[in-house]
């Protein structure tokens, strides 16, 4: 492929999911034995990591494959109540008509994802790889890159956690982490992410530049 590649996180990058994701683990709190979260707290946790939040909330460790398995089937059930993040789809077509190659990788599954971009007319993506690894997006990146080929110096991978930056340094490829979803600007700039971006809108310059 020639040109950048954009491989995309999908939850709080994509689609606007952060406080449905919320109301789904609070309705697990109570059968996995954790901690609720207190919904005027929401905003004030964009400033902890996932690993941080966790801790935060008291949640069982060996309980996380049930829970997050039982949290996908339970996003499965209210697709079509999940928005894209405001402003972003013309953005991502916009890019599609530009010719500029795009990709998922998430944790999310990718029946879920499918939906989502069929329910917004949003098919814009060569490709689509779900993974299970919460804590090690670097090996399903890794495995991605590999499998089809990429070229490492032309990916950026773009997210919304810090965790997302740490994945994309890991695998040698470029990171960009967008403000608009899970964590806060504050703390992926306290990460040190290759590019910052605030607004969706950004994403056309951004592409702009890096293409030049």
């Amino acid at each position: 492929m020639n040109g950048p590649v954009l491989i995309f996180d999908f939850d709080g990058t994509i689609a606007d999911t952060h406080h449905y994701i919320v109301g789904i683990s609070n309705r697990l709190a109570r059968e996995f034995k954790y901690d609720e979260i207190d919904w005027n707290m929401v905003d004030s946790l964009r400033d902890k990591t996932a690993k941080e939040i966790i801790q935060y909330l008291k949640v069982p460790l060996l309980k996380i494959p049930a829970i997050l398995s039982r949290g996908k089937k339970e996003f499965n059930k209210g697709i079509t109540e999940v928005k894209p993040i405001d402003g972003l789809s013309d953005v991502l077509r916009s890019l599609r008509s530009r010719g500029v190659v795009m990709g998922i990788l998430s944790s999310n599954t990718a029946e879920n994802i499918r939906k989502f971009l069929q329910n917004h007319a949003l098919e814009v993506f060569a490709f689509i790889h779900s993974t299970s690894k919460v804590w090690s997006k670097n090996i399903s990146l890794e495995r991605l890159i590999s499998g089809r080929n990429l070229d490492r110096n032309s990916i950026h991978y773009i997210g919304d956690e810090a965790r997302d930056i740490t994945a994309a340094r890991r695998s040698g490829v470029k990171s960009v982490a967008v403000s608009w979803g899970y964590n806060s600007a504050r703390i992926l700039r306290s990460h040190n992410p290759d590019f910052m971006v605030n607004l969706p809108g950004e994403l056309l310059r951004f592409c702009e530049h890096i293409a030049t």
